[in-house]
């Protein structure tokens, strides 16, 4: 079978869209999002682009993050929660005492998704205020970004009108509108894995977003095209699991899959400098 090389390059053009500010990478567990934020920031960050990693509302991967020399920031709720209430009420302290008391704290527990909100807020806020910035943002699972989308819409209709209603219409404005957001779903390359995708990118579009790009992560198919691994050279189980990928690629092809290739590699940061190489290799600006 041959992959068409537009597949390889399909990935680096999305990310070349420089209206695209906030750039989310969703998807279930364990298909690699880390290693494709932590790339996505690298290869745009050679790109000339002002370019920041966040691990949203998960504890970042602070060894990975040095290792791969990532520019990145970190969030926390209750600083965010505090910055929010303190330029609305105009005091910082008076925002600190608040947060401290037990139905503030309470209410992160009853409303989970009014953290996620937040700290969305306080992304949005990073990269109005800073036109050069981009942030990658590696959502944790894809049920905390479908929580994350759908709170300000959740929130809106709880509050109704006000100053939080109007800071809402602001966040989904960026959101929704002139492809500010880029919002990508990860997945493996088998049968449930991208039927899982697909289901994603049906839920995400009803929760408001006008274009959700699949990527097809750790694949074989691209190995044996492009990395001098020919299909002779792999053991028997891998030459079914690159016949099953094929045959799943052919289906998959009307949908316009960026592939990413699978790197057999020692350490996460080799695999991330690996993939970042990869996505310069095959960009159309590529000398």
């Amino acid at each position: 079978m041959k992959v068409a090389t537009t597949s390889f390059s399909l990935l680096p053009s999305i990310l070349s869209n420089k209206k695209a500010r906030l750039i989310v990478i969703t998807g279930k567990g364990g298909v690699g999002k880390t290693s494709l934020s932590l790339a996505c920031v690298k290869f745009l960050s050679s790109r000339g682009r002002k370019v920041l990693y966040n691990s949203f509302d998960q504890p970042a991967n602070t060894n990975l993050i040095s290792q791969t020399n990532t520019d990145h920031f970190d969030l926390d709720v209750e600083s965010s929660a505090q910055e929010y209430i303190g330029k609305k009420i105009g005091s910082t302290t008076v925002a600190s005492w608040i947060m401290k008391t037990p139905f503030f704290k309470s209410l992160f527990n009853m409303l989970p998704g009014l953290a996620q909100m937040i700290l969305l807020g306080n992304i949005i806020n990073m990269l109005e205020s800073d036109e050069d910035l981009t942030i990658v943002l590696d959502s944790p699972s894809s049920g905390h970004a479908l929580t994350m989308l759908e709170s300000p819409e959740n929130f809106k209709e709880m509050f109704r009108t006000g100053l939080i209603v109007e800071d809402i219409d602001r966040m989904q404005n960026f959101l929704f509108r002139d492809e500010k957001m880029l919002l990508m779903t990860a997945s493996l390359p088998s049968q449930m894995a991208t039927v899982e995708a697909l289901e994603l990118g049906i839920e995400l579009k009803k929760r408001g977003v006008p274009k959700v790009h699949k990527i097809l992560n750790d694949s074989l198919t691209v190995c044996s095209e492009i990395l001098n691994s020919p299909r002779s050279e792999y053991p028997e189980f891998l030459k079914t699991k690159l016949s099953l990928e094929e045959d799943l690629i052919k289906n998959l092809e009307k949908d316009q899959w960026p592939l990413m290739p699978h790197f057999s590699l020692n350490s996460q940061d080799l695999v991330i400098e690996a993939m970042t190489n990869f996505l310069s290799t095959h960009s159309r600006d590529s000398a």
